[in-house]
């Protein structure tokens, strides 16, 4: 064997768990972020289905986004631990001799401006995702020939383990991100952030002001006597990040098609803001308990008002009678709707014009705001979804490590007992001669 051979047997390992990690990565990742949002993902899908004039219902659209995002998850699990290492290879090409085409079309035709491929966590362009295909399935026919010849990290007899944890894990994620609001949010209407761009008007700051020599910072409800000479003021670090953070605006709309952005968000009450970007997908169920959250809020001195698609203006009145609905009602883009919070109907509660919570009008409990009188009702409403998604994963890597050590443990116990064995019959022998 020449020396070049040689180099390439001890090369080809590293080479193995270089491309399983950075391609499973990759496959984990795109999973991943599609799956936590899955609305988003389901609504990528409809403008690819939309370009190719296919109408499918919104169950099986969901239905295809979950999957989709679970198995590229778990084959990317698969490949980056080395479990069943020609199934987990097989499975990725499989899925690049459908993206790759996919990617060349998208690449060529644009028909959308993204291709979606890691959600909103992620946005890269149609060319870069076709060179990202090429490389990926390149580095997947690699693996196809060689990927036997390195050992995976679990034993075969417990890869199954890992594979339905890994399924499990991606479930979970994707039935909270479905069923309330995604866990991590991609988007720039996050918890925290005004929700429109007009109340950045309402910047705060710090004066600095000066007497004998010695400066000192003063906040606008303290500003100190004449005996203080004014130096300069200083803008909030915080309000700096807020406004940085907010690089999206909705205009609100009337009926008539008057702008009232200004008037419609309130920077001086809280707000439960109704968002409908489809009527025909709101269940009239629900206006129970949006008359019973609209009265609640209004004893409380806030407000209720519904966000509605313009595409829907000319139902939206038999839907508005139908549900009894008192609260005012405007219009808005069916796309921009859809960034502030994901659901058929969503609901954002707001205090001076500031995102407090975003949920499903689904996760809220039927009898929350009956006969209550508690005025911390909606505050108890909120969810720190990126706390929930770290306490998720840690819990799914953990068990993942902890399956690892035992598997190492019950490979180093059976090892000790065959060395044992080993020795045990090596003295037979020879007490036997």
């Amino acid at each position: 064997m020449s020396k070049l051979s040689r180099l390439n047997n001890k090369a080809t390992p590293y080479i193995i768990w270089i491309l399983r990690i950075v391609i499973g990565l990759t496959f984990i990742i795109s999973g991943l972020s599609k799956m936590i949002d899955v609305w988003g993902f389901s609504y990528k899908i409809e403008q690819y289905l939309n370009v190719w004039g296919w109408d499918l219902t919104r169950q099986l659209i969901v239905i295809a986004a979950m999957s989709l995002s679970a198995i590229e998850f778990v084959v990317g699990v698969l490949l980056a631990t080395g479990c069943y290492k020609r199934t987990s290879t097989w499975l990725s090409l499989a899925i690049m001799f459908v993206m790759l085409p996919l990617s060349a079309y998208i690449m060529l035709a644009n028909p959308v401006d993204d291709c979606g491929c890691f959600g909103d966590f992620l946005k890269i362009s149609n060319l870069s995702t076709f060179f990202k295909n090429i490389i990926i399935t390149s580095g997947l026919l690699y693996l196809w020939k060689y990927n036997s010849s390195a050992k995976g990290l679990f034993n075969p007899h417990i890869q199954w383990l890992v594979g339905c944890i890994s399924y499990v894990y991606i479930i979970i994620i994707g039935f909270i991100g479905y069923n309330v609001q995604p866990l991590v949010d991609f988007r720039p209407y996050k918890v925290g952030n005004v929700l429109v761009n007009n109340h950045l008007e309402n910047t705060n700051y710090r004066f600095i002001y000066e007497r004998d020599g010695i400066k000192k910072e003063f906040d606008i409800e303290d500003l100190p006597d004449s005996t203080w000479t004014f130096i300069d003021r200083i803008e909030l670090k915080e309000n700096n990040k807020l406004n940085n953070e907010i690089n999206n605006n909705i205009a609100i709309t009337t009926f008539d098609g008057e702008d009232i952005t200004n008037e419609a968000i309130s920077t001086t009450k809280n707000q439960l803001i109704l968002l409908i970007p489809n009527i025909a997908h709101a269940d009239i169920s629900y206006s129970f308990l949006i008359n019973e959250m609209d009265a609640y809020i209004a004893n409380q001195g806030g407000e209720l008002i519904g966000i509605f698609s313009n595409n829907d203006k000319s139902k939206i009145k038999e839907w508005s009678d139908l549900s009894l609905a008192q609260w005012p009602q405007f219009l808005a883009d069916d796309t921009s709707i859809k960034e502030i919070a994901r659901g058929k109907i969503a609901v954002v509660y707001t205090k001076n014009g500031i995102i407090q919570w975003k949920r499903t009008i689904s996760s809220i409990p039927s009898d929350l705001f009956a006969n209550s009188l508690t005025n911390n009702v909606l505050d108890t409403l909120y969810i720190n979804g990126e706390k929930q998604f770290i306490n998720i994963s840690i819990i799914f890597i953990s068990t993942l490590f902890l399956i690892l050590i035992c598997n190492y443990l019950i490979i180093a116990v059976r090892h000790h007992f065959s060395r044992k064995n080993k020795k045990k019959n090596v003295t037979l022998q020879n007490e036997n001669k």
